[in-house]
C-alpha cells in the first residue's frame, strides 16, 4: 500500500510534455523555437508571458533540453542522452531553475552574476530559467541588466511570467519576447479525454466540457480538476457528480429564465430565486452565467450558426432552436438590463431581491416590433372593411334588436322627436340648433352622427356629448357610437353655404387632413392616408 501510495504522480507532471510538438495549444511558439535550435539561431535571452498553466515553464525546460542535447532529433532533445537525462531529474548543473519570487534580492542576482560566467560542465550552454521573473526588484532587474547587456557567449537565460508588463523595458529590450495565450476548450478537452482513456476512466462529454470551461484556459488547472473528480468518482465520472463538486449552476437555470421571458411567467422570477436560495449558489455567478447564456441565444440568433460557442453539440443545438423565438433587439436590450444589474449588485443591501427585481424586468419586458413590420400591418388596413376594423379594434357587447332604420335623418324618426321632447330641457340647444338648420343628425346603425353647421354650434354641442350620450343609452336601451363632425370647415358638404370657413381647431373625428409637409417619413404618409391624421404646429 506505502509503495502504492509512493508511485502515483499527479497527472500534471505525469503528462508533462517532454519535446516540442507535445505542447498543447502553443503551435506557433514552438515552431519557432524548433526552428531556431534547427539553425543554430538562439537568442541570449527569452521571455515567456501569459498565464498560469498554459506552458511557459514547460516550454523553457523543452528548450533547454534541445539546445544542450547530444542526439537532437529534428531539433527535439531526445530525452535519453546524459544531458536531457540530468535535466529531467533536476540534477544538471547546467540549468538552473530560480524562483524569482523568493530570490528576488540584489544580493541573490549578484550570486547570479558571479556563476554565470563559468562555462557549463557537461553541455554546451549553460542556462538560468527564471519563474516569476516579475517579483524581482527594481534594483534586482538593475544589477542583472549588466550580464544582460553583454551575456558570455554559454549563456542563455528564459524568463517567465505571467505579469510581463511588470519586467522593466530594458530588461524586455533585451529578449525575444513569446505570448502564450489560454488554450481553448475544444483543445484541453480533447486533450483531458485522450488522458482518461489511457488510465482507463469513463467521463462524458458534458463533463469534460465542464472541466475545460473551469479550467478558464490553463491546462494544468484542468488536468488538477480532473484529478480531484478522479479522487471522488473513481472510474466512471458523471455530470451529476461534478455539479456537486465543483458547485457550479446547471445550465437549465438559465433556460428557466428565457423560458420565462417566452410565456410571460413572472412567477418563475420568484422560483428561479429560491430554488438558487436553497441550493446555495452565488448570485454574483448566476449573473454572469445570465450573461453568458442570453449572448449565447444573441449569437446563435445573429450568426445562425453554433460552431464558435464551444459548447456540447446538444447543448449547442438547444441554443439555436431557443434563439429563434426572441428577436435580436430584445436579445440586447436583455443584455442591458443583466449589464446594468452586474454593476449595481455589489452595492444591494438586499442582494436576493435586487435578482428577482431583474428577473421581473425581463420577464415583463415587452417585445420589440420592427418599424417595417409596422408599416406592413398599417397597409394591410386598406384590404379590410371599416367595420371589420371597428369591431376588431374595439369590440363591444351584443345589443338588442331596433327598430330604427340604417342611415337615415333623424327628423324623419318619431323615435327621435320623443327623443327631444324627453330630453329638451336636460340638453338645452339640441332642438333649437336641429330646428334652425345648423345641427344635422343621422341614425346609422348602432351609430349617431351629429353634424354642426358652424363653430358656434359645434362648440356647444361638444361640451354636451356625454350627457346625449347617456340620454341616447337611457332613451332607446342601447349604446350608439356618438361622433360630432364639423361639417363648417369641410369643403365637400355643400348643405351650408352661408357658413364661412374658420381657423381648423382639433376635432374629434373624420377632419379632412390639412396639406402635409413636403417632408414626410413613410410612417407619416400612412397615418395621414389612413386615419386622416394631420399636423398640429406646436405653441410658441
Amino acid at each position: 500500500m506505502i509503495l502504492s501510495i509512493m508511485d502515483y504522480i499527479v497527472t500534471a507532471r505525469k503528462w508533462r510534455p517532454q519535446r516540442f510538438d507535445q505542447v498543447v495549444g502553443q503551435e506557433p511558439i514552438t515552431h519557432t523555437l524548433k526552428n531556431a535550435v534547427r539553425l543554430n539561431r538562439i537568442h541570449q535571452a527569452y521571455l515567456f508571458a501569459g498565464p498560469r498553466g498554459v506552458g511557459k515553464t514547460t516550454t523553457a525546460r523543452i528548450l533547454a533540453r534541445a539546445v544542450n542535447c547530444k542526439n537532437p532529433q529534428d531539433a527535439e532533445p531526445c530525452n535519453e542522452c546524459d544531458s536531457c537525462k540530468a535535466i529531467l531529474s533536476g540534477t544538471s548543473l547546467d540549468v538552473i531553475e530560480i524562483d524569482g519570487a523568493s530570490n528576488n534580492s540584489v544580493d541573490d542576482v549578484r550570486n547570479l552574476r558571479e556563476s554565470a560566467i563559468y562555462p557549463p560542465i557537461a553541455g554546451k550552454y549553460k542556462i538560468y530559467i527564471i519563474d516569476e521573473v516579475h517579483m524581482l526588484s527594481t534594483s534586482a532587474f538593475n544589477a542583472l541588466l549588466k550580464i544582460l547587456e553583454e551575456p558570455p557567449k554559454h549563456l542563455i537565460f528564459i524568463f517567465a511570467t505571467t505579469e510581463p508588463h511588470k519586467v522593466l523595458p530594458t530588461i524586455a529590450s533585451r529578449c525575444q519576447r513569446f505570448d502564450f495565450h489560454r488554450i481553448e476548450i475544444d483543445t484541453i478537452i480533447k486533450n483531458i479525454s485522450n488522458i482518461a482513456s489511457a488510465e482507463g476512466i469513463e467521463i462524458d462529454e458534458m463533463s469534460l466540457f465542464t472541466i475545460a470551461k473551469k479550467a478558464d484556459g490553463s491546462l494544468r488547472d484542468a488536468q488538477s480538476i480532473f484529478d480531484q473528480f478522479v479522487a471522488s468518482s473513481g472510474k466512471v465520472i458523471s455530470f451529476d457528480n461534478i455539479k456537486s463538486i465543483l458547485h457550479i449552476i446547471d445550465n437549465e437555470y438559465f433556460f428557466k429564465v428565457s423560458d420565462a421571458y417566452k410565456q410571460k411567467n413572472p412567477q418563475m422570477a420568484f422560483e428561479i430565486s429560491e430554488e438558487l436560495t436553497q441550493n446555495g449558489y452565488d448570485y454574483s455567478e448566476f449573473l454572469s452565467g445570465l450573461m453568458e447564456h442570453f449572448r449565447n441565444l444573441l449569437f446563435a440568433r445573429v450568426t445562425g450558426k453554433v460552431e464558435n460557442l464551444d459548447l456540447p453539440k446538444a447543448l449547442a443545438q438547444k441554443y439555436l432552436d431557443e434563439s429563434l423565438h426572441i428577436e435580436i433587439k430584445d436579445l440586447i436590450r436583455i443584455l442591458n438590463l443583466i449589464a446594468q444589474a452586474e454593476q449595481q449588485f455589489k452595492f444591494a443591501s438586499m442582494p436576493k431581491i435586487r435578482l428577482e427585481l431583474l428577473l421581473l424586468q425581463i420577464i415583463e419586458m415587452p417585445s420589440t416590433l420592427e418599424i417595417s413590420a409596422l408599416i406592413n400591418e398599417i397597409k394591410s388596413l386598406k384590404n379590410i372593411p371599416q367595420a371589420q376594423v371597428v369591431s376588431e379594434t374595439k369590440p363591444t357587447p351584443s345589443l338588442p334588436q331596433t327598430n330604427l332604420p340604417q342611415s337615415k335623418p333623424a327628423e324623419e324618426l318619431p323615435e327621435w322627436d320623443r327623443f327631444l321632447e324627453k330630453y329638451n330641457s336636460k340638453i338645452n340647444g339640441l332642438k333649437a340648433f336641429m330646428q334652425s338648420g345648423t345641427l344635422k343628425v343621422e341614425i346609422r346603425e348602432k351609430q349617431i352622427v351629429l353634424i354642426a353647421g358652424n363653430e358656434l354650434t359645434y362648440t356647444n354641442i361638444k361640451s354636451k356629448l356625454k350627457v346625449i350620450n347617456q340620454a341616447v343609452k337611457e332613451f332607446f336601451g342601447q349604446e350608439f357610437d356618438l361622433k360630432l363632425i364639423p361639417a363648417y370647415k369641410e369643403a365637400a358638404h355643400s348643405e351650408f353655404p352661408n357658413t364661412k370657413k374658420t381657423e381648423q381647431v382639433p376635432a374629434e373625428t373624420n377632419v379632412t387632413p390639412t396639406a402635409p409637409p413636403e417632408s414626410k417619413t413613410e410612417v407619416e404618409k400612412l397615418l395621414v392616408e389612413l386615419f386622416n391624421a394631420r399636423e398640429i404646429p406646436l405653441s410658441k
